[in-house]
């Protein structure tokens, strides 16, 4: 259970992030294991299903947050909108297997990678936002329905390793979405699915980076706005107000 009401969304976000790491991580060990190098067409389709069931929560849940005053950016509910039709449109792919199960697989097992870093992606926003959501709020700065983004405060080391690891995912996510095109470019697959998916890899990636850069450098102009603030006073009190000598 949630230690609190105010970590209620984040608790259902942190069991989706379990998910989103421990499934795929699943299936590729299998695959070696147990599956002979060859992943099934079921345990893939029940992933990309859950995926599915996941995107289309989130979109609902921060329309909600939308109509009740949250501060979300729409690029995330769009994002979340265009995941939907990806992981819908996945599922009509045909999971080819032997001969030459490797080789055919090869762009499902690139999302099943990216989709491991996703989780671990997930993991630390969730540790942030569960931070900064609980000062917000002790300030009277936020409610519950909030979502964290714009400033920001004393998580400096979480931030350090959170970006870098979302940069990296979106590179990621990116380069499979290339990958996935160049496979219909050559010639290597004919399956209309390669192409869409491919080329929403490459849109989310990009609308993520530019987001996320946003958000960033709006977190550093907040911080060196609070940085000028904090210096105001000591500025003053070296003009002599509160350190005058007192006279009788």
């Amino acid at each position: 259970m949630p230690d609190n009401l105010d970590d209620g969304p984040l608790y259902c976000q942190d069991r989706a992030a379990y998910i989103f790491l421990l499934f795929p991580s699943t299936l590729l060990l299998l695959r070696w294991w147990v599956w002979d190098g060859c992943l099934p067409a079921l345990a893939v389709q029940v992933y990309q299903a859950w995926l599915l069931f996941l995107y289309t929560s989130f979109a609902l849940r921060e329309n909600v947050l939308l109509v009740n005053g949250s501060d979300i950016r729409p690029w995330w509910i769009y994002h979340h909108y265009l995941a939907m039709l990806m992981a819908l449109v996945s599922l009509t792919w045909e999971i080819k297997g032997q001969p030459d199960c490797s080789s055919k697989q090869r762009g499902v097992q690139l999302f099943l990678r990216w989709a491991i870093m996703q989780g671990i992606a997930m993991h630390l926003q969730n540790r942030y936002q569960r931070q900064r959501l609980r000062t917000r709020i002790a300030l009277g700065k936020a409610k519950r329905m909030d979502v964290v983004a714009g400033e920001t405060a004393g998580v400096e080391g979480q931030l350090l390793l959170l970006y870098p690891v979302l940069f990296v995912l979106q590179g990621f996510e990116a380069y499979v979405g290339v990958l996935l095109l160049q496979t219909a470019w050559h010639g290597l697959t004919s399956e209309w699915q390669v192409v869409v998916c491919g080329i929403l890899l490459v849109v989310m990636a990009v609308g993520n980076f530019v987001n996320t850069v946003e958000t960033l450098a709006l977190k550093l102009r907040f911080k060196a706005k609070m940085k000028r603030t904090r210096n105001r006073p000591d500025q003053s009190q070296g003009q002599g107000g509160p350190n005058r000598p007192h006279q009788n």
